[in-house]
């Protein structure tokens, strides 16, 4: 008797491995590009890692949803750029310090209803962080390497979702560069 439920256990085991084979839908191909082109990346002066600081403003310059403050640029500048490529970009990578619905930073200060979001230079649209298609430019527009240097020029603003409260505003993203 121990064998035959054995039997069949491993029978209906392997019948439920055999539909689950074949439960496919569809097949999807990633294509990529690795380059031997590198630059040093250097943030406001300073290294590939850095700080941009925004102005402090009143809660009142941001008491309704969709109204933004503090315009601050800042620079990714490119230096001793190795290879053949003519145009670099920033990619601005989605994770848990983005919101995937807006792509905007979230702020983890104690600030409320208050994001930053990115802008290239003289841009009035918010860069979706994240969000782009993945090509050269389609996060943080592209630029000329001339010299073996470049410079990626931003804007960073407060962003209110509704009301602003009083507080810190804290928020991070990391970035990729990219090769053309």
């Amino acid at each position: 008797m121990k064998k035959l439920l054995t039997s069949t256990s491993v029978a209906l085991l392997l019948a439920g491995f055999a539909a689950q084979a074949q439960a496919s839908d569809g097949t999807i191909t990633f294509n990529g590009n690795v380059t031997a082109q590198s630059c040093t990346p250097a943030i406001a002066g300073g290294t590939a890692n850095g700080t941009v600081t925004l102005p402090t403003v009143s809660a009142k310059s941001l008491a309704s949803a969709n109204t933004t403050a503090g315009a601050t640029q800042f620079s990714i500048t490119l230096s001793g750029c190795s290879g053949t490529a003519t145009q670099a970009a920033a990619w601005f990578e989605a994770g848990s310090n983005v919101d995937p619905a807006t792509g905007r930073l979230k702020n983890t200060g104690t600030a409320s209803n208050v994001d930053v979001a990115l802008y290239n230079l003289g841009s009035t649209t918010p860069i979706a962080v994240g969000q782009g298609n993945g090509s050269v430019g389609s996060s943080g527009a592209a630029v000329p390497i001339s010299n073996n240097a470049a410079t990626m020029n931003f804007n960073a603003r407060y962003y209110a979702t509704g009301a602003a409260t009083a507080g810190s505003v804290v928020a991070t993203v990391n970035y990729t560069l990219q090769y053309q």
